[in-house]
This record gives structure tokens, sequence and C-alpha cells, in this order.
């Protein structure tokens, strides 16, 4: 990957994050692609409005990747908690037919969530994963589900 420095007034350098955050009850909402899109566009969305860029997002069934960069203006907790708080809120306001059965009030995301930085050396590897990585989920469930048609 090419060293993508940014500069910006008086400083110049490059921000990875890793971040992973897990539905409440580690329910497995985004079996549902609708709520996988709508999830992902709207942590889009407010990460646009943030001026921060998403590199790559991807979902397994019971959590999502998000590969960020630009990130420098935000604390880590602070980014995590606007990113979750307001893909919630706009999933429980106007989407909650696609998780209604799994999850109950007002929580749609789990209280913790996974990050770490990534220097130049690994972030192709970790978008590479986020982009790649997820289909293990999938066909592990995928091998679930055809055990359980076989009993």
């Amino acid at each position: 990957m090419a060293n993508e420095l940014k500069s910006s007034g008086h400083s110049t350098g490059e921000t990875n994050l890793h971040l992973q955050f897990t539905p409440a009850y580690r329910q497995d909402i985004f079996v549902d692609k609708m709520a996988r899109e709508l999830t992902a566009a709207y942590i889009v969305q407010r990460a646009k409005q943030m001026r921060v860029t998403i590199g790559a997002i991807e979902c397994g069934p019971d959590h999502i990747h998000l590969f960020l960069t630009n990130w420098k203006n935000w604390s880590i907790s602070i980014l995590a908690g606007q990113l979750k708080t307001y893909s919630s809120r706009m999933m429980r306001k106007g989407h909650k037919e696609f998780f209604d059965n799994k999850l109950f009030g007002n929580k749609f995301w789990s209280s913790g969530y996974f990050y770490r930085t990534v220097g130049a050396v690994n972030a192709e590897t970790v978008k590479k994963y986020i982009e790649e990585g997820q289909t293990k989920h999938w066909n592990q469930r995928e091998q679930k589900t055809l055990y359980n048609y076989a009993r």
C-alpha cells in the first residue's frame, strides 16, 4: 500500500483504525441483508458528517467491522460512540421490523467495542481482512444450518 500521508494545517501523518461493533446480546441481526445494508449506510453517513473516511466495512452475522482512515480529529471513544449512537437511533427509529424479534428496548449495540490502531505496514492487511475475511462466519453459519437439516 502506498504511503498515504494527509496534510492539514500544521500536521502531516496517517491515521488508520480497525473497529468492530457487536449488536446487543450478540444477536445475528445482520443475517438479514437489508439490516446489514441499512446499518452500514447509517455508519457511513455519520462518518461522512464527521469527515472520517471508511476504507472498508463488512458484516458477519453478529458483528460489523470498519476500517477507518483520516480520523485524527476524534478520540476513539467519541468516534465509536458517535457511529454507534447514530446508527442505533436511525435503525430503531425507522427499521425495527428487521430486528424486533431479537432485540428489545432501546438497545441496538452492545456497550463495548473492539479497536486497534493500524500502522501503514498493516493497513492493507486489515482492509483485506475486513473485505474478504467475513466469509468464514457465513460459512460456519451455513454448515450449522445444513447440519441441523441433516439431523
